[in-house]
């Protein structure tokens, strides 16, 4: 459970250090849901979120490796994992 609190706190202060980035992608991934929804689906719209979710994923697996680094390895990565999909479960970002 220790471990679990401390990927949490980790990525919290990860997402706080980064919010704008967050933001982004969150932004741009709703936009491209809107269109898509309302039957005007577009390429671009969706080529730009799914940049900026790959933005935000590649700083959280630079900080997955830290994290598992400090905490035990497959066993920290699993914690990370499990954290950042209840945290994050919109922006379908994982470890693996």
């Amino acid at each position: 459970m220790a471990l679990i609190s401390r990927a949490a706190s980790a990525i919290r202060e990860y997402a706080r250090e980064h919010s704008a980035l967050f933001e982004r992608a969150e932004r741009l991934l709703e936009k491209a849901d809107r269109l898509e929804r309302a039957g005007i689906p577009s390429e671009s719209a969706a080529n730009r979120a799914e940049r900026a979710r790959m933005e935000v994923e590649a700083g959280l697996l630079a900080l997955r490796a830290r994290f598992a680094s400090s905490a035990g390895g497959s066993a920290g990565e699993r914690a990370f994992d499990r954290e950042v999909e209840r945290l994050y479960p919109r922006l379908g970002v994982s470890g693996q």
